[in-house]
């Protein structure tokens, strides 16, 4: 028996688990690592003691999951590079698929916001389209939407995937990790929950074409999170610059359903039609010979 994190548990069979029980124990040992610190943070957020409440805590979670990952990796399946395995495949490869998706994501976006020019379905707004502030937007968009792209990729398309593979078909984990991928954006109270509804066809299908990005080849027998994360990134910064933006404004002429409910493309028939068509051109390139 290996020890990690101290508890002495028969690790080397978990990798015989089934995916889902690997991956409730990997929450548990993730979640029972963080309890001793992020009680005592949530309750300052609960006195107001604490800047930005909640956020901390919620910060603290995810480097526990990170500082876990790698030790996981290694005590379960004895790899030796797990940060390889998990899609650090080298920094050229993650350079190119970064670049290379986040300008298929906004090219995607931005051939959304001509289409709905192009029909009338909306307009420009001059006054969101110029200045300082515009510049701003879109710098503090491309901050916010890698640091996005990278935490959810990682999560789900680097580790959730991984374990789902890891016994399953391709098939079988690609969708059952899209659906989690999907469910977790659910995780808020109900009235949010109900008001997000109309995304959640949209969010799956999201789901799948990252994972058809995270099977793009890159090298001899190689995937990485370039193209996902990427991928992620351009869409989450041209939906910031468009909504945060104001650069489009609807005319009324098609209802909300058509091009997104609150201004979400995942919410309408526009964006789910775009989404469907890079995911046939992602599938296909994640199917092809490097």
């Amino acid at each position: 028996m290996n020890k990690l994190s101290g508890v002495k548990l028969p690790w080397a069979k978990l990798a015989h688990y089934p995916p889902l029980v690997r991956v409730v124990v990997f929450l548990l040992i993730v979640v029972v690592l963080w309890l001793p610190f992020a009680l005592p943070l949530y309750g300052l957020a609960a006195r107001s003691l604490l800047p930005g409440g909640d956020l901390f805590p919620t910060a603290l979670l995810y480097v526990v999951f990170l500082l876990v990952l790698p030790r996981w990796e290694r005590t379960v399946r004895a790899e030796t590079q797990p940060w390889a395995k998990i899609g650090f495949v080298g920094r050229r490869e993650l350079g190119q698929g970064m670049a290379t998706g986040a300008l298929i994501g906004a090219v995607s976006l931005a051939l959304l916001a001509v289409v709905q020019l192009a029909l009338s379905w909306a307009v420009l707004d001059a006054d969101g389209a110029r200045g300082v502030s515009l510049l701003q937007t879109a710098l503090i968009g491309a901050l916010a939407a890698t640091a996005v792209g990278w935490s959810e990729e990682v999560l789900f398309r680097g580790w959730l995937l991984r374990e789902m593979e890891q016994g399953w078909s391709p098939g079988a984990a690609l969708g059952t990790t899209s659906l989690i991928f999907a469910i977790a954006h659910f995780i808020k109270p109900l009235d949010a929950i109900l008001a997000l509804l109309p995304q959640l066809a949209g969010l799956l299908l999201l789901g799948l074409v990252l994972g058809w990005a995270r099977r793009i080849p890159v090298g001899l027998n190689k995937t990485g999170l370039g193209h996902p994360v990427g991928l992620h990134a351009g869409l989450v910064w041209g939906y910031y610059l468009l909504e945060v933006g104001n650069l489009l404004q609807p005319t009324g002429v098609v209802p909300d359903w058509v091009t997104g409910l609150d201004g979400n493309p995942l919410a309408g028939l526009l964006g789910l039609t775009l989404l469907s068509g890079l995911g046939v051109v992602v599938f296909r390139w994640s199917r092809s010979p490097r």
